[in-house]
């Protein structure tokens, strides 16, 4: 029904606005007991999914399920209860930046095709004071909240390492997980950031933001899929080097050939591509193989681009990711798309004799 009949009309509506909407709706729904609960019938199943079998432990924090919002649904910190009661087991934040920013001139995000996205948001983001703020009030609902970070686009380069490990002190409490986003294709100067002393300087910064606490949140790096095998390598080791948590593989792509299969207006087009794209997806699953083939069980890696439902979750699954991120498929697939991925991996798994999902993690490579 919903991609019959909403999704059509939906494609006739500014993306951003009616993005903004569910965020706001979903928020609504939070401030009242009896709607959120309703908000459950929106799962596969008409309520959450949840099965031993498909719990997921990452750098000691345990998810319900491996599927999780990835950074750039809730950029504002809105919508994390309301997320999780269609059956996701997490929320990715952000990205926050540390100053408020309106982001890149309006319209810069679009449905290009079904299942398939555009934007070039820039970092829209109310900064990190009223991130802070906003999430206060999950402050003890033990849903898993990874906070993703950028920075202000107009910031001195002097200050690039030091803006990230600012907003990660002052998020410190609001925060299971942090992301550093290197990646977005969408501020000027930002990938060379996943350069070896740039990147480093970034880690340092963000650990050193958790000197003096009890527990170091865990850290990860986001990656751009067009990064190349050398340079994924080098990522790896300064990971490595900084003994943090892992990486996130990965982010939208500039590739133009993948963009121009969209028509040329596209192709020429700023911003990154995302979604339910197959060119896309093999570039994510390609370097996802490599990551682990390369780090093994040594990283923790999250997996996102591309899914959309449970077969193309296994591919990244077997590829290495033990977690996932899905973004663009809340809108090409539904609200349903968490409990509908999770009902298909759980029926695999019973069909294959599989036991735990966590068997399954890189089996393509090992």
């Amino acid at each position: 029904m919903y991609k019959q009949f909403i999704s059509p009309i939906l494609d006739h509506l500014d993306s951003e606005t009616w993005h903004n909407f569910a965020r706001e709706s979903l928020h609504f729904t939070e401030n009242f007991s009896l709607l959120l609960k309703f908000t459950q019938l929106f799962n596969y199943s008409g309520k959450r999914l949840v099965d031993e079998r498909l719990k997921v432990n990452i750098s000691d924090i345990e998810f319900d399920n491996p599927i999780t919002v990835g950074a750039g649904w809730d950029k504002y910190g809105r919508a994390v209860k309301g997320l999780w009661h269609l059956g996701f087991s997490a929320v990715e934040v952000g990205t926050v930046v540390l100053h408020p920013q309106t982001g890149n001139p309006k319209p810069r995000q679009f449905m290009i095709a079904p299942g398939v996205g555009i934007n070039w948001l820039g970092f829209n983001s109310p900064g990190t004071d009223q991130i802070k703020l906003n999430l206060q009030r999950y402050k003890n609902c033990r849903i898993p909240i990874g906070i993703s970070i950028g920075m202000n686009k107009e910031l001195d380069e002097k200050e690039i390492a030091w803006a990230h490990g600012a907003v990660a002190k002052n998020l410190y409490d609001c925060a299971s997980y942090f992301a550093v986003n290197v990646s977005s294709p969408n501020t000027p100067g930002l990938r060379k950031l996943q350069d070896k002393k740039p990147l480093n300087d970034i880690i340092e910064a963000v650990k050193d933001s958790m000197n003096g606490k009890k527990i170091k949140k865990p850290i990860f790096v986001k990656i751009a899929p067009e990064l190349t095998l050398h340079a994924v390598d080098e990522v790896i080791e300064v990971v490595t080097d900084n003994n943090i948590s892992g990486i996130i593989a990965s982010n939208t792509t500039i590739n133009s050939d993948i963009k121009g299969k969209y028509g040329q207006k596209w192709r020429q087009s700023q911003g990154g591509l995302s979604g339910d794209d197959p060119d896309y997806r093999k570039m994510v699953n390609d370097q996802i193989k490599h990551i682990y083939k390369q780090a093994g069980d040594k990283l923790e890696i999250i997996g996102v681009g591309g899914i959309k439902d449970s077969e193309t979750a296994l591919e990244k699954i077997k590829a290495g990711a033990k977690l996932l991120q899905v973004v663009t498929a809340i809108r090409g697939e539904g609200p349903f798309v968490a409990g509908k991925i999770n009902t298909g991996l759980l029926n695999y798994m019973i069909k294959e004799g599989v036991s735990n999902i966590n068997e399954l993690v890189g089996i393509e490579v090992k």
